[in-house]
């Protein structure tokens, strides 16, 4: 469920920053569907999902077509909290990578970094775990340029640089601010978004570790990951409860919080730390049953709507466009022609 697939607020703050000279940053926030307001919440979360679009939003409206990078270059890992003191305190270069890849999902569960050591050389890879976020080039090249900097701005060596970057999409084009920022071939198309650097340089000494420090830090982000496990348990047990309250046509708030064993007000809180509310959560489980009806074809329109709990068909035939861009119809149909393509 891409609803829970989140960042923390402040990571949006950086686009908006970045954009404020040239475009209101309430209007930004609201092409991505983010309410401005929720960004005043000092520990509150959005979705990756409108973070990749605020990012893209932004480049288009700007019309800074590396705005991603633009973004990066200016992000200090300061930034990141817990997370980003880690990483500029750890005591070697390898030991700064493997911290990012280990103690990422306190930061965010919508994407991970997978740290391999092939021959000669080391990589860092990026994947986007939430699989609805559509184009992201802008915050997939912001985050492969602030986790180069670590290498570039905290080795005493102020020559390193990676070896190689991969991007999954396709070239823009124009890559001048690529060469320059990243300092090595860059190439696009690839398999994989990652870094790839000289093994031989994981040990090489970080400029001013604070080794005390980061251990202390260490036992705090341990215990971070430790509570988001039983947040994301929680999480699980929320989407089948309204999954099968949806099936059951039992989907208020009321009765899913009584099945949980929770008061509907303690319902809403835990979902909006999680950037989300109840109803934005009921709406991406209706979507997915509707998918999934509609692939089964042979429900009727009618009675797929009366399955999800819509009053009229033509309520459901809103509510659709509305999650898709699509009509249920054509969606139907668009599934069955590529259905006789492929086979």
């Amino acid at each position: 469920m891409d609803s829970f697939y989140t960042v923390p607020v402040k990571s949006a703050k950086n686009v908006l920053t970045a954009a404020s000279s040239r475009i209101k940053p309430a209007y930004l926030c609201e092409t991505a569907g983010i309410d401005s307001t929720h960004l005043k919440n000092p520990l509150g979360r959005i979705s990756l999902r409108q973070l990749a679009a605020l990012y893209e939003n932004a480049s288009r409206l700007t019309q800074d077509h590396s705005f991603g990078l633009h973004v990066g270059e200016k992000t200090d890992l300061r930034s990141f909290d817990e997370l980003g003191y880690m990483v500029m305190n750890s005591f070697t270069l390898g030991d700064a990578l493997d911290r990012v890849a280990q103690y990422l999902p306190i930061w965010t569960d919508g994407a991970t970094f997978r740290s391999h050591k092939d021959g000669p050389s080391a990589r860092l890879v990026w994947t986007y775990t939430d699989r609805s976020i559509g184009e992201c080039r802008h915050d997939c090249e912001m985050t492969l340029l602030v986790i180069a900097k670590i290498g570039r701005n905290l080795l005493r060596d102020r020559n390193w640089k990676p070896r190689e970057v991969h991007f999954q999409h396709p070239a823009p084009r124009d890559i001048t601010e690529h060469r320059r920022l990243f300092g090595a071939p860059v190439r696009f198309g690839m398999p994989a978004n990652e870094l790839i650097c000289d093994r031989r340089t994981l040990p090489f000494r970080l400029s001013s570790p604070d080794l005390q420090l980061c251990n202390v830090l260490q036992r705090h982000a341990d215990s971070l990951l430790t509570l988001r496990d039983s947040q994301l348990a929680l999480v699980d047990r929320m989407k089948t409860m309204v999954r099968q309250a949806v099936l059951d046509r039992s989907s208020d708030v009321r009765t899913v919080s009584r099945r949980l064993g929770l008061g509907p007000r303690t319902l809403q809180r835990r979902l909006r730390v999680e950037g989300t509310t109840y109803q934005q959560l009921l709406g991406r489980i209706r979507e997915e049953l509707a998918k999934e009806y509609l692939r089964e074809g042979h429900r009727s329109l009618g009675e797929i709507a009366d399955l999800l709990g819509f009053a009229q068909p033509s309520e459901f035939h809103r509510a659709f466009r509305q999650w898709t861009g699509t009509t249920p119809g054509q969606y139907r149909s668009n599934r069955t022609l590529h259905q006789v393509l492929t086979h």
